[in-house]
């Protein structure tokens, strides 16, 4: 799979059309308790209009490996402008479904505010099949934003649903832009996090993460992207990586 990844990386460029990018990446985290690390290697395509920066559209492969299991996953999404509002949809498709959702669903809302300020409002599906049984997860999210200089601040707060039980989580996150197309940033989580046991039992994990991110050009056309995070899982584990990865711009 991963050889079918560093191919495709090869050949889109071949086929992508301008104001375009093109990225591969691989990330890894250790997890607490001598258990197996997470790996994931993914291709990432992305366009956007060249006179509305609003027009954009992209799509992503996925291959992710936890615990001794191994799990693929496409994913489209696209977003426009319409009276004001960006409007986005997105949606994924698992062949595998060992872990990650068979498929899922999601839609946006996007406005701004004036004075930097843009506020969101969001909605997603996540359908899971395994030994344990189907559960669907509903997850409804709202968002406000900051742009100031070249700083960016974020909150966001998530509502989940899970057989009737519901949950809630918060992120904050600060971001710095320098040079043309590079950025640093952190950003910290908190909330619970519901899990199906079968039979309509849930686990509830409090969770608290933090990661921070960045982009950096080392040319006109390439990139260099990269993150460092940290969860714990409650009482389960605590996982620490990171991830690494190029990007090429058309």
């Amino acid at each position: 799979m991963r050889r079918v990844l560093a191919t495709l990386a090869l050949l889109l460029p071949l086929a992508v059309p301008a104001a375009s990018t093109v990225e591969l990446s691989q990330g890894a985290e250790a997890l607490s308790g001598d258990r197996p690390a997470w790996r994931t290697s993914a291709l990432d395509l992305a366009w956007t209009g060249d006179r509305d920066r609003a027009l954009a559209a992209g799509g992503s492969l996925r291959e992710a490996s936890r615990f001794r299991q191994d799990d693929v996953e496409g994913a489209l999404w696209a977003q426009a402008a319409v009276a004001g509002v960006v409007l986005g949809v997105e949606g994924s498709a698992s062949p595998t479904w060992e872990f990650l959702p068979r498929w899922s669903a999601g839609a946006r809302a996007e406005r701004g505010l004036g004075a930097g300020w843009i506020a969101s409002l969001g909605g997603r599906l996540l359908r899971y099949d395994g030994e344990l049984g189907a559960s669907t997860v509903a997850l409804a999210t709202l968002g406000l934003e900051r742009y100031f200089g070249r700083w960016r601040a974020a909150a966001s707060g998530t509502a989940a649903g899970l057989h009737g039980a519901w949950s809630g989580s918060g992120r904050l996150a600060l971001d710095l832009y320098y040079g043309e197309r590079a950025r640093v940033g952190v950003s910290v989580a908190a909330g619970r996090e519901l899990e199906s046991l079968g039979a309509g039992e849930v686990l509830r994990t409090d969770v608290l993460g933090a990661a921070v991110t960045g982009v950096h050009p080392f040319s006109a056309r390439w990139a260099l992207t990269w993150d460092l995070t940290a969860q714990r899982q409650g009482e389960l584990y605590t996982r620490v990586g990171g991830r690494l990865g190029v990007r090429r711009s058309f």
